[in-house]
């Protein structure tokens, strides 16, 4: 983790450089998501999320926390409201009609 920090920290730290600004923000970007998802994994785990569905629930829940970052800025990342974007995340998943065959 530190040397990605650190060579993100270096790509910024060339002068002049919105390339390497851009690429050094996609891959903290993506080192947070892969976090964000693993935790969410055992939080989904814990709040009884069916094993087959909690991949698919945790991809969902972290587009909703980037949503609402993108929207103001704030971002509320804490157990109880995980467990609650997740449990919206289910919901919406099983209101979608399978397509037909």
């Amino acid at each position: 983790m530190k040397k990605l920090v650190l060579s993100a920290f270096a790509l910024v730290g060339l002068a002049g450089c919105d390339v390497a600004s851009d690429v050094a923000g996609d891959m903290i970007a993506d080192e947070v998501r892969t976090r964000y998802i693993e935790q969410c994994q055992g939080i989904a785990e814990g709040a009884g999320i069916a094993a087959e569905r909690i991949g698919a629930a945790c991809e969902c829940s972290a587009d909703t926390f980037q949503k609402d970052l993108a929207a103001d800025g704030q971002l509320d990342i804490n157990p109880d409201r995980v467990e609650e974007v997740l449990r919206i995340c289910m919901r919406d998943d099983t209101q979608v009609a399978p397509a037909e065959g």
